[in-house]
């Protein structure tokens, strides 16, 4: 018997093969169908259910003009006050002419903030007194800069120096050649007490690594107080530039 005889099949039996790859593609037509409908109903009902809640929140978003609507029923229930008439409308005139922005034109979409009023010419704040509202008008001096400087000014236990501004981060040699004619220096700073601050309150100070400190501590307890800055300047942990730098501020 040759391979070709298995696939021989009598006239019926061709007929019944016929039919029944028929059947399959046909069902495998009318399944595919069924699954484009479902998924396209899922779909519709989807975007239904975006649309919906897009036009929700367009109505949460809508601004509406305030507008005073007198019913017959309260009429004269409420009655303004002699010499008092415009009184509200004064107020509000009053109030965008100092918190909406002026425009050229156009849809006046702009929030209701009030803005930051800068120094003038001449004008200056104190360089350890002031607060970060204070340092925020400073022209060129934002939110940012303002609450660095004041958290790097509470590490330092106060500014020596105005030129410290510049250890703050992002303040470069061109933005305080502009903001330096704003300040004034004084010299309100706090001092540490070396040989009473604990090793964590030393190691606060942003002048004071951890290897610093533990010298400092290493001293005292091999001699009892340090009494001047010299001392510290003959440990090898210490650079003279460490030493001229730390020296107003600490206190033996």
């Amino acid at each position: 018997m040759r391979w070709k005889d298995f696939l021989y099949f009598q006239k019926g039996s061709r007929t019944a093969v016929i039919l029944l790859l028929i059947l399959i593609v046909l069902t495998l037509i009318l399944n595919a169908l069924l699954r484009y409908k479902n998924s396209s109903d899922v779909v519709l009902m989807q975007n239904d259910s975006l649309v919906r809640e897009f036009a929700e929140f367009r109505r949460t978003l809508t601004v509406r003009e305030p507008s005073v609507v007198a019913s017959e029923k309260g009429k004269g229930s409420v009655e303004q006050s002699p010499g008092r008439s415009g009184s509200s409308h004064e107020s509000a005139s009053r109030y965008a002419e100092r918190y909406v922005p002026q425009s050229g034109g156009g849809s006046s979409s702009h929030a209701f903030y009030p803005a930051t009023e800068k120094l003038s010419e001449g004008e200056t704040i104190s360089l350890n007194e002031a607060d970060t509202a204070q340092w925020k008008k400073i022209p060129g001096v934002g939110s940012a800069y303002a609450s660095r400087i004041v958290k790097y000014r509470d590490l330092l236990g106060g500014f020596v120096a105005v030129e410290q501004l510049l250890e703050v981060y992002g303040i470069d040699q061109e933005l305080f050649s502009r903001i330096v004619v704003y300040i004034e220096s004084d010299g309100n700073f706090r001092r540490i007490q070396v040989n009473r601050s604990e090793f964590g309150e030393l190691l606060r100070h942003p002048y004071l690594n951890y290897k610093q400190v533990q010298a400092i501590m290493g001293l005292r307890r091999r001699k009892g107080d340090i009494t001047s800055i010299r001392e510290l300047s003959l440990l090898d942990e210490f650079t003279p530039e460490d030493v001229l730098r730390l020296e107003p501020y600490l206190e033996f």
